[in-house]
């Protein structure tokens, strides 16, 4: 057991930073395509690895993460039209038993192209100390990137007609459809949205840690646990649960060692299960 350390909190932000615009991703795609898509980690490994190939040919580093976030989105659009789109008419269980399929297939396609080797962006600078919180230049620019991207969002999905859409198909498809929404070109666009943000939440990761082929994978256990905290295909309860998660995973080092925090995202998931199944903004349940 350690004291309390406002370090923890601050570190605990930009964990939660990076759960909750992945969770937003993926709760979008699940919202309309009904689905938990396993290869939705595969996405966010590609946008960090081609915003690290950008970044290898000297492009700016701000259009580095655009590249990945665009190659993303594009890769969650082919697999949805070559792959899903055939089994669409499919019980959700096979769905999700071949997503996990397009996610083999990325991930090694990862090493065929990159290798298996670890890599790391070099985001140099000042590391300042506020209120005795050390601030790190790469998780300014997580937060920040997370902010705004959350926030331009949410302005889509309340401001314009493809978001009002995708909201209303997401509550009810059939009557989506019968007051006249194209549903089937609906899917194309959160495939692109969800796989953007996802290739933007991977290359913060990578920012944050480090660039893997597994590293989509194994971040899908928070991702899902700050979706099923939230409520499946709730926006807000997914970017709050995201927060929650990644702010209180860094603060129970304080009740228990370092190393066992990562079962803390499983503890939630029990915990939100048992408790409320509907999610953060859902009925409350024994």
């Amino acid at each position: 057991m350690v004291a309390f350390d406002p370090q923890l909190l601050w570190n605990g932000v930009v964990l939660g930073s990076l759960i909750a615009l992945a969770a937003l991703g993926l709760t979008l795609l699940f919202g309309l395509l009904n689905f938990i898509n396993l290869a939705y980690g595969e996405y966010l490994a590609w946008g960090a690895y081609i915003a690290l190939g950008a970044k290898w040919a000297d492009v700016p580093f701000i259009l580095a993460i655009t590249l990945g976030a665009i190659g993303a989105g594009v890769i969650a659009v082919i697999t949805d039209r070559v792959v899903f789109k055939q089994f669409s008419d499919r019980d959700p269980v096979v769905l999700l038993v071949v997503s996990i399929g397009v996610a083999f297939m990325l991930r090694n396609l990862i090493r065929v192209v990159y290798g298996g080797s670890t890599y790391f962006y070099e985001i140099s600078g000042e590391a300042p100390v506020v209120l005795g919180i050390r601030v790190l230049p790469a998780q300014i620019v997580i937060v920040t990137l997370s902010v705004l991207i959350l926030a331009l969002v949410f302005l889509i999905l309340n401001k314009t007609r493809i978001g009002i859409a995708m909201r209303a198909a997401s509550d009810d498809t059939d009557l989506a459809r019968i007051r006249g929404i194209n549903t089937k070109r609906l899917v194309i666009y959160v495939s692109l949205i969800g796989g953007v943000i996802a290739g933007i939440a991977g290359t913060m990761l990578g920012i944050d840690s480090n660039i893997t082929p597994t590293m989509g994978f194994l971040f899908l256990i928070p991702i899902f646990a700050a979706v099923i905290l939230g409520g499946i295909g709730d926006p807000v309860g997914a970017v709050v649960g995201g927060y929650a998660l990644g702010i209180g995973q860094n603060l129970s080092i304080i009740f228990i060692p370092s190393e066992y925090t990562p079962a803390f995202a499983l503890l939630i998931l029990i915990i939100g299960l048992l408790t409320r199944p509907n999610g953060l903004f859902g009925e409350a349940t024994r």
